[in-house]
């Protein structure tokens, strides 16, 4: 499915044993059960490569300067609405809901690929953003539906098989687009979420564990989307309204007053949708914090060298370099191989050194990277030479803010802290994704209702990506020093007084 998921992914709770009294079935029933679990899993970690390459096309087809929403409305739709549907999921069966979610998901994939305006298809952007609780469910199921001698491959093999994503992604994207265009991608993407729905369907067992039935927290979700939406659409319009226009001042107050308002709904309601009291642990706070800015800035940089790279080359209007979606692909696929080998291998150097240190390697490397890219993006050697710094940047800080949460916080507690990571990340995401498109859009030509983007526009935007993340580390630096992963997998959940 084409969303984004959620930054620190939620809920992905410590693999144990299924429940007593299951009876085993052969090992050719759970391999298919791995391959059912794992598809979407793929699928959604394709989406978010072949649309990042696919939106140069769209923004074009589409006349349209406002591109930033094709990935903006899914990752704020999927930020609000996972936690209510992991809370269905405890409460009514994570089948049902996974089931519920991929027919929205279905239903908005093929509205996007038949969509023939722009409005029609952010409509179905915001369907497809209710997919995210897929992935975000599978690695709890896995714990409740295989027995406890498969639940640790399970859980391995699906979380490692976004890898297939760095060495694959970028040449099917390539192929797809040069070939068959963006609804090409579209109806690729329709088609195999059509396939991990049927799996789904026919393979998966419902979890026999249910939760206690409570009360859904309304007016925090809405107070938070209301919140995170203001801020993401006046800072996106500041640039046409003017930065101190009483309607740009309007929408980012209004926003911020809604978030302190959420704040203090969330300290009295019963059953509230973010934990604010772990909020109060300082360490955790600033690894929420530098972990959910770093991950959305890293992203939003992503974007920058698709966009950079796809847009034609028109002197005096585009400043782009017109690469097709195939060079492309072949100029960053070394880039996308270290950065899934640097995340995979980030728990070995965290076990030494602290997932502190691999946070902040990482936050150096990738802002050398950016600042790289300042000055040097105009030429194909210049990709393949400097993306490196900015892939083993990515690699690293993704892989060490999940680390960090589990050595910060006390075993029953690291579902909560991912819950509230992936609010916090999602939002944050949101509005540096919105920062960079407002600098880019305000120093374009729109030529027919389409922004093509300039030199100065893209100078600018990697300047802004490197000072938030250079905000990012700051905060990160601040991390007290904490456990290794491997002494925070030892604790027991009721022994957790010295996490120091």
């Amino acid at each position: 499915m084409s969303t984004i998921a959620p930054p620190s992914g939620r809920l992905a709770e410590p693999p144990g044993p299924s429940p007593s009294g299951r009876t085993e079935r052969s090992k050719a029933y759970y391999v298919l059960l791995i391959i059912a679990l794992a598809w979407p899993t793929v699928v959604l970690s394709m989406s978010g490569l072949l649309l990042g390459n696919a939106q140069v096309l769209i923004a074009q087809h589409f006349h349209t300067t406002q591109i930033a929403w094709f990935t903006l409305i899914t990752t704020l739709v999927a930020t609000m609405s996972v936690p209510f549907l992991i809370k269905a999921s405890d409460m009514f069966g994570k089948k049902r809901v996974m089931v519920a979610a991929s027919v929205v998901g279905v239903v908005g994939e093929i509205l996007c690929a038949l969509a023939p305006t722009w409005g029609l298809m952010l409509s179905a952007r915001f369907l497809v953003g209710i997919y995210a609780v897929v992935t975000a469910l599978t690695y709890s199921i896995v714990r409740d539906v295989f027995p406890a001698k498969w639940v640790g491959t399970a859980t391995g093999v699906v979380a490692t098989s976004t890898g297939l994503t760095a060495l694959a992604g970028p040449w099917l994207s390539g192929w797809l687009q040069d070939n068959h265009g963006f609804r090409g991608v579209l109806w690729f993407l329709a088609a195999n979420s059509v396939v991990a729905l049927v799996l789904l369907l026919l393979v998966v067992p419902e979890s026999p564990l249910r939760a206690p039935r409570t009360s859904f927290d309304w007016l925090g979700g809405l107070l938070l989307g209301g919140s995170a939406t203001a801020l993401v659409y006046g800072i996106g319009q500041g640039a046409d309204w003017g930065w101190a226009d009483a309607r740009t001042l309007a929408y980012v107050i209004g926003g911020v007053a809604a978030f302190f308002l959420f704040l203090a709904v969330e300290h009295r309601v019963a059953h509230p949708l973010l934990d604010v009291h772990l909020l109060r642990e300082r360490r955790l706070l600033l690894i929420l914090v530098s972990g959910g800015m770093a991950s959305g800035v890293l992203f939003s940089t992503g974007t920058i060298n698709q966009l950079l790279a796809l847009y034609p080359k028109i002197p005096g209007m585009s400043d782009g370099l017109g690469y097709t979606a195939t060079e492309n692909a072949a100029l960053g696929v070394h880039s996308s191989i270290l950065l899934l080998l640097c995340g995979a291998g980030v728990g070995l150097f965290a076990n030494r050194w602290g997932a502190k240190f691999t946070l902040v390697a990482g936050l150096v490397s990738a802002i050398t990277g950016v600042l790289l890219m300042f000055g040097n993006h105009y030429e194909k050697w210049q990709f393949v030479a400097f993306g490196p710094f900015f892939a083993v940047g990515m690699g690293l800080v993704l892989a060490s803010s999940s680390i960090l949460i589990v050595s910060a916080v006390r075993p029953e507690d690291q579902a909560t802290a991912n819950g509230v990571g992936t609010l916090l990340g999602g939002v944050l995401g949101a509005i540096s994704t919105q920062v960079i498109f407002t600098l880019l859009n305000d120093r374009a030509n729109v030529v027919q209702g389409t922004a093509l983007y300039t030199d100065d526009g893209y100078r600018t935007a990697f300047l802004a990506a490197a000072a938030m993340l250079a905000v990012a580390l700051v905060i990160a630096l601040m991390i007290p020093k904490l456990r290794t992963p491997a002494e925070a997998a030892s604790e027991a959940p009721a022994d957790a007084t010295s996490r120091g």
